[in-house]
């Protein structure tokens, strides 16, 4: 008796472990705060010290995993939250799951996935900028005026690499009855590896709630890595059927690991708007320095300019403060803004 419970403890054991050896979960995190002082914060030129969120990346909590199929099959999923440090809410308009939240299977013919996933240019963007997209106040913010949501909703996204290239596919459902153009955004993206570095494309093209296409955008560029040293170059181009207005966005950069615990980030930034003349100039330095693997501090800077046809920019979702006549014509603006933050980020 003792040895049938004996044997059976064992082969409980093991039936267990060979289950964990097969799935896989991963909880994992990251809080980022700090302390900002930026000029002209309205029409008057008043200045604002404040503490913020995401200084170097948005702040967030999540849970991914994986589970092995057989026959080189597996299911994987992601749940990402994103919340703010400095009050508590839940950020990406207060939903729990607002940066990620999808399941998929993954196998010898690519990783098929469905729920939010981020856009196609948002991805290339995030590899061929020395920031990576961060919350870096004005430089970030130039391509959230372009991609047409960084997030896609009800969205299928497919993946496929073979050797050095990998590329991706990416519907959402605009879920309108009577319509699936209305609402519904499409894209894809292309990389190619050489080494260490890498260039990448992408286009992408959402329409609105009547089928007009708002955000036509492709992007492309890439990074080489010379030793310590990290260079990056990337172009992006954005059209739309509601307005004539058009906007090239190039922007160049580098980071440097001075030392295992130092690292230094520059950037610069070039808007250009035609069919209604203008231009925002943009460029940002960062001291960043490991205080372990896992927590950092910084120090950011970043200084733009703009001038008076950027000032009409109708895609500025971060525009500087402007005064308006009652036609909608602008007549008076905020022509430059500095800012300065002082940081901590904890990652776990």
């Amino acid at each position: 008796m003792k040895l049938r419970f004996l044997l059976g403890g064992c082969v409980a054991a093991l039936a267990s472990q060979t289950t964990c050896a097969q799935s896989s979960v991963i909880f994992y995190g990251r809080i980022d705060t700090a302390i900002r002082y930026s000029t002209n914060q309205n029409i008057a030129g008043d200045k604002l010290l404040e503490l913020t969120s995401g200084g170097a990346s948005g702040s967030r909590w999540g849970v991914k995993g994986s589970e092995d199929l057989g026959g080189g099959m597996k299911a994987v999923f992601t749940l990402e939250n994103g919340f703010e440090p400095d009050t508590g809410k839940a950020a990406q308009s207060g939903r729990l799951f607002g940066r990620q939240a999808w399941v998929g299977l993954s196998g010898k013919l690519g990783t098929l996935t469905a729920g939010r996933h981020y856009s196609p240019v948002y991805n290339v963007e995030f590899a061929n900028e020395p920031f990576g997209w961060a919350n870096v106040y004005e430089s970030g913010f130039i391509y959230d005026n372009y991609t047409g949501g960084n997030r896609w909703d009800n969205s299928l996204f497919y993946q496929y690499k073979v050797g050095p290239v990998s590329g991706s596919l990416m519907y959402g459902f605009g879920e309108q009855a009577g319509s699936n153009r209305n609402g519904n955004k499409l894209g894809g993206s292309l990389a190619y590896e050489f080494g260490q570095a890498a260039v990448s494309a992408a286009y992408q093209q959402t329409h609105d709630a009547q089928g007009v296409a708002d955000h036509k955008v492709w992007t492309a560029g890439g990074y080489y890595p010379i030793g310590a040293l990290k260079l990056f170059l990337s172009y992006l181009n954005h059209r739309s059927d509601l307005t004539p207005q058009k906007n090239d966005v190039w922007a160049t950069g580098a980071s440097y690991a001075a030392t295992p615990a130092v690292e230094l980030y520059g950037g610069f930034y070039y808007d250009r708007q035609r069919e209604q003349d203008g231009s925002k100039r943009t460029v940002v330095g960062m001291f960043n320095y490991k205080l372990s693997k896992r927590t950092n501090v910084y120090l950011q800077a970043d200084y733009s300019k703009v001038d008076a046809g950027y000032a009409s920019n109708v895609f500025d979702v971060y525009a500087f403060p402007t005064t308006k006549d009652a036609s909608g014509a602008v007549t008076d603006f905020i022509k430059s803004r500095t800012s300065i933050m002082v940081g901590v980020r904890h990652q776990f």
